[in-house]
């Protein structure tokens, strides 16, 4: 009781403090999660993967092609939007999938998942499967994708990678101590490499690394599996780059930019006695 009554300003103050509030506290004891374990992250980012992420955005007619499909689905799902929103029905002790659009046999490609933390329940998987994946729906909660020899997922409740259904750490960096603590944000991207045959992932700008490889000559979909009812799921293509490496230039400006930084780059690229093409080119 005393504790109580010595406690009781700071007891009083969260009661009082609304929702907004308390989502904003959690999650900015995320963010600083995130940030204290970039130093355990060694992994390297691929050189197509940051040339990729500059690009523009991509027209809303390339998102529809490369969004949800209307008819690869869980019987419990309803695609919104054109495909760019999935919406599982609030069916209970169920499992239901999302599948892409748009299966992908060469490239690099890049998409983003939007899903809001607070509608994860206990088994939130996203990744990749080919046509031939055996459910799209099951009884009871598990983690779907993943569970067969066709699907490759990341559930992101548990930070748990699941094929075959075996299943490994991701990242692999993350100790056993600390994963229940590292929270993926509303928004991620996954990065799927087909000349390379990996699957990653970027949280907070973070590249976690490879979480799976060995993917070439498979034609992969975007998936999801989920548990919440009433959740909607957003899928936003970021765009593709074509097999083969880099061209030497764009290495080069791939290193220029990296060690100047995105604050210097401008002010270094103005100070520069180069052609004004090489200017823009830096800068863009």
């Amino acid at each position: 009781m005393l504790r109580i009554i010595e406690n009781w300003p700071s007891l009083r103050s969260l009661a009082n403090m609304d929702l907004q509030s308390l989502v904003r506290s959690l999650r900015s004891q995320d963010k600083k999660s995130i940030q204290n374990m970039r130093a355990d992250c060694h992994a390297e980012r691929p050189p197509r993967l940051d040339r990729l992420l500059e690009q523009e955005e991509l027209p809303e007619d390339i998102q529809v092609e490369n969004g949800w499909s209307l008819e690869r689905k869980s019987p419990n799902v309803n695609i919104l939007q054109n495909g760019l929103i999935g919406k599982r029905r609030p069916i209970a002790k169920s499992t239901d999938c999302m599948f892409g659009r748009m299966g992908y046999t060469k490239g690099l490609h890049v998409w983003t998942i939007q899903w809001p933390v607070e509608c994860r329940g206990t088994h939130a998987v996203v990744g990749v499967a080919t046509e031939s994946m055996q459910y799209l729906h099951t009884s009871g909660y598990c983690s779907l994708v993943g569970s067969d020899c066709e699907s490759y997922g990341w559930d992101i409740v548990r930070s748990r990678f699941f094929h075959n259904k075996k299943e490994t750490t991701y990242p692999i960096w993350l100790g056993s101590s600390s994963h229940d603590k590292f929270q993926i944000p509303d928004e991620f991207t996954v990065v799927l490499d087909m000349d390379e045959g990996t699957l990653g992932f970027i949280v907070d700008g973070l590249y976690l690394g490879v979480a799976y490889t060995g993917l070439s000559g498979k034609k992969l979909y975007p998936v999801i599996s989920t548990v919440w009812g009433n959740v909607e799921i957003g899928i936003h293509y970021t765009g593709y780059m074509p097999p083969g490496p880099l061209l030497l230039r764009e290495c080069c400006r791939k290193t220029i930019r990296q060690h100047s930084g995105k604050k210097r780059i401008r002010k270094l690229v103005q100070e520069t006695r180069i052609p004004l093409v090489l200017k823009e080119y830096l800068l863009n």
